[in-house]
């Protein structure tokens, strides 16, 4: 277990700025820095004290306040399970699992988890054989095992698909690609190699051309060249739907077929996650690329996979590996527990594209149009995910999906 920064604000270390703040603010901010200290003497009992202090302290304020700076009126559940894990730390049993039993309460059907964490924190171990903490495993596993609820999600179907639709793509010509093209100078990018080296040269660079900062504002202009100037201007970063549109314009401009896929979680509680697909002649077949985290995925033997290839390997268990450079913006490397097994997991349920591939494909324009396609098990076509539209065109065609932008 490793302590959460549960501060979702920042206060300026300036006398001016710290005399406007509330006095109940800088009681956070001391208790707060106080608790990191706790935490590295490994003063559990301290550190108890001092949550339960800091937790009195934001509850005790207007609903409308804690809304401005929690987004909830609560502490979110990272808070309460690192509590639960100091109190069995510092050897309060009964305090422990009360607070777990408060953590699966605020969890549920509300925040994200992470199933295979929770069960390999040696700091439950004091509590992990009492009835009532394997009361809450069995509720946090029927809601936070991602991969479970992969693997039972039903089949497709074929047919089903409105005559005359198909996914369209955007010509290399069009003058805002061959712009895009001449002003990166992608043909150097791309390198002399052979197809496959240049669709991964492409995904390095969009990587590191910009930084990754999911909290950031979408820019009103959503194309490659207006949002690398305004990061560089204003230092700093898009977030994931953001960077594979970047790496969908760039494979475009390139010559290749590409799309930006949304890649949705059965309950949309958290977040979900953005990447793009390109299409390999020499594989025939769309390819996984994500350029928030440098990502492509292989087979056992090295061979890239598409996203439906991983999405079926993921329910069958079947061998996956990633690269070894994938990482978040060179900060935390990527591995395929946390990557595929958790997150993607949780992110594959259902699958949405927009239907043309183009050059500020989300940027409001008149008179252009804005259709969405989702793929999805057939039992969920009328179902109400919290996780999909209703203005979307639903299909449960995966073949139809993922057919080669060649055929006719």
């Amino acid at each position: 277990m490793k302590r959460f920064f549960i501060l979702l604000f920042a206060i300026v270390a300036t006398t001016a700025v710290w005399a406007q703040t509330p006095e109940w603010q800088q009681q956070l901010d001391r208790l707060d820095k106080e608790a990191d200290q706790l935490y590295e003497a490994k003063k559990w009992k301290k550190l108890v004290a001092n949550q339960e202090k800091y937790r009195k302290i934001i509850l005790a304020q207007p609903d409308s306040v804690r809304m401005d700076y929690l987004w909830d009126t609560d502490l979110n559940g990272n808070f309460y399970y690192n509590l639960a894990c100091w109190k069995s730390l510092a050897g309060d049993k009964s305090g422990a699992l009360k607070t777990f039993e408060y953590y699966t309460d605020r969890v549920i059907d509300k925040e994200e988890i992470n199933l295979k964490n929770i069960n390999a924190d040696s700091d439950l171990d004091a509590i992990r054989n009492e009835a009532r903490f394997k009361s809450c495993m069995e509720r946090l596993t029927a809601w936070g095992d991602y991969k479970q609820k992969l693997k039972d999600a039903k089949q497709y179907r074929s047919g089903l698909i409105p005559d005359g639709m198909k996914f369209k793509y955007m010509s290399p010509n069009n003058p805002d690609l061959v712009r895009l093209r001449e002003h990166f100078k992608l043909d150097s990018v791309a390198g002399a190699g052979d197809e496959i080296s240049k669709i991964k040269n492409l995904l390095h660079w969009v990587h590191d051309i910009v930084r990754h900062d999911g909290s950031s504002n979408n820019p009103e202009v959503k194309n490659t060249i207006a949002m690398v100037e305004l990061c560089q201007k204003e230092d700093r970063g898009v977030n994931c739907r953001m960077m594979a549109q970047m790496l969908t314009e760039v494979y475009l401009a390139m010559g290749f077929k590409a799309r930006f896929v949304t890649c949705l979680p059965h309950d949309l509680v958290s977040d979900c996650h953005v990447i793009t697909t390109v299409y390999s002649c020499t594989l025939d077949k769309w390819l996984w690329v994500d350029p928030t985290f440098e990502a492509y995925v292989m087979d056992e033997n090295g061979v890239m996979l598409s996203i439906a290839e991983v999405r079926e390997r993921l329910r069958t268990d079947k061998p996956l590996q990633i690269n070894e450079n994938a990482n978040w913006n060179y900060r935390s490397k990527q591995t395929k527990e946390h990557y595929l097994d958790h997150y993607m997991a949780k992110n594959l349920y259902y699958l949405q594209c927009m239907e043309m591939a183009r050059f500020n494909a989300e940027t409001v324009t008149e008179g252009q149009t804005y259709r969405y396609i989702t793929l999805m098990p057939y039992d969920k076509i009328n179902s109400k995910s919290s996780a999909v539209g209703w203005h979307d065109l639903r299909v449960c065609d995966d073949k139809w999906f993922w057919q080669s932008p060649y055929e006719d």
